[in-house]
């Protein structure tokens, strides 16, 4: 009878130690998708600039062949959007 109580507590501490690793597990993921995601939007940054220096009728192709739902389109209005994030928050620091 003892041992079936202790057997039935180690397995509830078996249980939840391999619970704890996956919520660490978790957190790590949740961390190195934010970390990925950032990566992915600097890297489509700088290869859009470096594509527009050097190969613009790319861009021009993409729209003629695509329309509004190309992928220069959603750089311009990134793009767009990120300059006036930052305007409004150098503004901002600026009248406080």
């Amino acid at each position: 009878m003892l041992e079936q109580i202790i057997q039935s507590l180690l397995i509830i501490a078996a249980i939840g130690l391999i619970l704890l690793v996956l919520y660490q597990i978790a957190k790590m993921l949740g961390s190195l998708f934010v970390i990925g995601l950032i990566g992915f939007l600097a890297f489509t940054e700088v290869y859009g600039i470096y594509l527009f220096f050097t190969e613009r009728y790319l861009y021009v192709e993409d729209l003629a062949t695509n329309g509004i739902f190309s992928f220069t389109t959603f750089y311009i209005i990134f793009n767009l959007f990120l300059v006036f994030g930052i305007v409004r928050k150098v503004i901002r620091s600026r009248m406080t």
